[in-house]
């Protein structure tokens, strides 16, 4: 017999039981003598001590292998900084490295002219490689790229039912769930769960009415669907508004509530017999209400997220741009799940599908990418690690959902002309030049550093060749009769104003503009002034007004805030005047500069304005012109808000976002002003001839006070709580 105990015994001693497999007894851990694993174990019988199991250490976490997308997104970050601290790192680039990669066969040979905007970024991945996943079934997809999903073998999942029916069901009730959905907390809805919305949808006969604003104010800038699939599909519910899915219904009322943000009062009062602040309410409410009930958090129905995009576009301007920004993200989120920052080129997807998966992608990216640079976050999407295709300058009667093979691009006018320029800088900023220098830094188009002659050439010629690039391939066949031929010129032109200052801004300097030559000043001043006459003359067109909704959510802060900057040493001449004109119907058509009292940015720009139109006061210049030294209406309410001038309430003032400067609604205090002057009469001539000619003599300026525009564009001055305080003039 061996020496070890027995596990059991005549006395009835408590049977030997293992302790934890594979682990020792803290004894002989400490003697490093092989254990038994018994409980005692036989060494602690013979030492005649306690046997006390020793607790097991965890699993070491195995460390995951990085992939070419990590490792090209920790180089960019690495590049990034070494660039930040002076760090030329594109001088020494070996050949071998810089290689071209053939066009896709469905793009055209324009599609990429612009290779100085270009840089060497690795090749997509593919599916083999990257282990994603992409199951699609009945308009449903989804995306999965984890360990995990990697796992299941094709066979062993062959129709993934239960991957996309989760969460994604249109019709499944969940009313009487306990706790309340997480899309009211994310919409603003009081609501807990999902309400029937048939007694809110419009009459058939305004259906369709508010179906074709859509398609002539909207569709053309928001191009995400395929305009006759939708259209069938709304016919087929408004015919039964009782069945109609959850994911229709959302996109439905997402397209009542964009039109309607279209809109004006007076067409909103003719069309419709109600007021567009009545229709606004009435169908963002349903929108969000439809949001909720689609379950667009967990939904994984492409049309749910095209309701949310639509959805996004309307109430951007009254939310606060951190507010957008988060709405946005969700968004970019949605769309990953979806797989949409996979191109489908990669996977079972018709062409069909394809194409309309690119046009949500981008338009994700676009808006994302906007809403995060005014909440100043920078252009964080931009630089996600996506291989998605830009969509194909085509029309939807290029596409059908029945065909077979890809469509090919388009030369000249399209459907998607105005989206696929727009798209075109997204690609031009997202492959950005380490040749080039171009770069995206704290939400601004900037230029990477050293900055020397060489380097400002080789920017100006990269913009010159973009230049080309819309001229070749958009606006020469763009007829300025054509209202989206028109915002087409307009946006190729303000694009490239737009890259000019920022390739020749003062911040592009190491001092920061104090050795800035006095012929660079000029040129940015002229290019400023440029920008901000070219908004103005889409503000005044009434060629495109049935766009004016999407243009006033973009405007260039930068240019008009290099203006006022000059503007408080720069006094006399043409070029003043036209920019203090400027000013003028910048704050007249967009006065949530001045209603917006809580926003720091805008906030700050009225000091800047104020403190300019101070030093125009003081300087004399007024008392020579021909109206004498009055005050402009928007000059009079910055200053009311500063100095609150005796009001009970005076945040109650500047509530209305619309009316406050040209219905009868004014402060006493503005009854008696001047009307705002309006000198664009033959709108659709002067954006024909819109290089605007410019006097270069120009009057001895002072240094513009650098400093202060950094503080001001910091966010260090405080935002307008109501209480109002002076300000010191400098």
């Amino acid at each position: 017999m061996d020496g070890r105990p027995s596990p059991t015994s005549a006395s009835g001693q408590t049977p030997l039981t293992k302790i934890t497999r594979g682990h020792s007894c803290l004894l002989c851990q400490q003697r490093k003598v092989k254990c038994d694993r018994q409980k005692p174990c036989s060494n602690c019988i013979k030492a005649q001590a306690k046997c006390v199991a020793s607790t097991p250490s965890l699993p070491r976490r195995r460390k995951r292998k990085l992939t070419e997308i990590d490792l090209a997104a920790k180089l960019r970050k690495y590049e990034h900084l070494l660039k930040s601290h002076g760090v030329n790192i594109d001088e020494d680039i070996p050949e071998e490295f810089e290689t071209d990669e053939p066009l896709p066969q469905n793009k055209s040979p324009d599609h990429h002219e612009f290779q100085l905007l270009s840089m060497n970024v690795p090749s997509p991945r593919t599916s083999e490689r990257d282990g994603g996943s992409l199951f699609t079934n009945k308009g449903n997809s989804h995306y999965v790229d984890n360990p995990f999903w990697q796992g299941i073998h094709k066979d062993d999942f062959q129709y993934p039912k239960d991957a996309l029916q989760a969460g994604s069901s249109d019709d499944e009730s969940n009313d009487g769930a306990p706790y309340p959905h997480a899309e009211s907390l994310l919409v603003g809805h009081t609501s807990t769960g999902s309400k029937k919305l048939t007694s809110m949808h419009p009459p058939p006969v305004h259906i369709f009415r508010l179906w074709q604003t859509f398609l002539v104010h909207v569709n053309p800038l928001v191009k995400i669907f395929h305009a006759p699939t939708v259209q069938q599909m709304i016919l087929d519910a408004s015919g039964n508004l009782e069945t109609v899915s959850r994911s229709t219904e959302a996109l439905m009322f997402s397209i009542y509530f964009l039109a309607v943000v279209a809109l004006d009062n007076a067409d909103c009062q003719s069309m419709f017999n109600e007021t567009r602040q009545v229709l606004v309410a009435k169908y963002c409410n349903g929108t969000q209400q439809a949001l909720i009930n689609a379950k667009f958090l967990k939904s994984l129905n492409i049309s749910t997220l095209h309701a949310f995009i639509i959805y996004l576009h309307g109430v951007r301007k009254n939310l606060d741009h951190h507010s957008i920004s988060v709405l946005t993200g969700v968004a970019v989120r949605i769309a990953q799940r979806l797989g949409l920052h996979r191109d489908s080129s990669k996977y079972k997807v018709s062409p069909f599908d394809a194409e309309i998966r690119r046009r949500t992608w981008w338009q994700v990216v676009f808006l994302d990418g906007h809403a995060s640079k005014l909440a100043g976050f920078g252009f964080q999407v931009w630089n996600f690690p996506f291989d998605t295709q830009v969509p194909l300058n085509i029309s939807d009667s290029d596409l059908s959902p029945t065909m077979k093979e890809p469509p090919k691009e388009k030369e000249g006018a399209t459907e998607m002309m105005f989206c696929c320029l727009r798209f075109d800088v997204a690609v031009a900023i997202r492959k950005a030049g380490t040749r080039t220098g171009i770069s995206v830094e704290d939400g601004e188009i900037g230029w990477t550093k050293p900055h020397g002659p060489q380097h400002l050439q080789a920017k100006d010629k990269a913009i010159n060749d973009l230049e080309a690039h819309f001229e070749r391939k958009y606006t020469r066949y763009c007829d300025a009769s054509i209202p989206l031929h028109l915002l087409v010129m307009h946006v190729a032109k303000s694009v490239i104003c737009t890259m000019r200052i920022m390739a020749h801004h003062p911040r592009q300097y190491p001092d920061k503009g104090a050795s800035m030559p006095q012929a660079e000043k000029d040129f940015v001043f002229k290019e400023g002034l440029k920008e901000l006459e070219i908004d103005g003359l889409g503000q005044n067109s009434k060629e495109i007004e049935g766009f004016r909704w999407h243009i006033q959510h973009y405007f260039q802060l930068s240019a008009f805030i290099y203006i006022l900057g000059e503007l408080r040493h720069r006094l006399t001449g043409d070029l003043v005047e036209r920019s203090w004109q400027q000013v003028e119907i910048a704050y007249e058509y967009r006065p949530h500069m001045i209603t917006d009292t809580k926003n720091a940015l805008y906030y700050a720009i009225g000091n800047l304005t104020l403190k300019a139109w101070r030093r125009r006061e003081e300087s004399g210049v007024l008392s020579h012109r021909r109206h004498g030294n009055s005050t402009p209406r928007y000059i009079t309410l910055l200053r009311a808000q500063r100095n609150v001038l005796d009001l009970p309430q005076p945040a109650a003032v500047f509530q209305n976002q619309e009316s406050y400067l040209r219905s009868n609604q004014m402060p006493d205090f503005t009854s008696n002003l001047p009307p705002m002057n309006n000198t664009y009469q033959n709108t659709r001539d002067d954006w024909e001839i819109s290089d605007l000619s410019y006097d270069n003599t120009m009057p001895e300026i002072t240094p513009v006070d650098w400093e202060y525009w950094n503080t001001l564009m910091d966010g260090e001055l405080p935002a307008y709580t109501g209480n109002g305080y002076e300000i010191e003039y400098n």
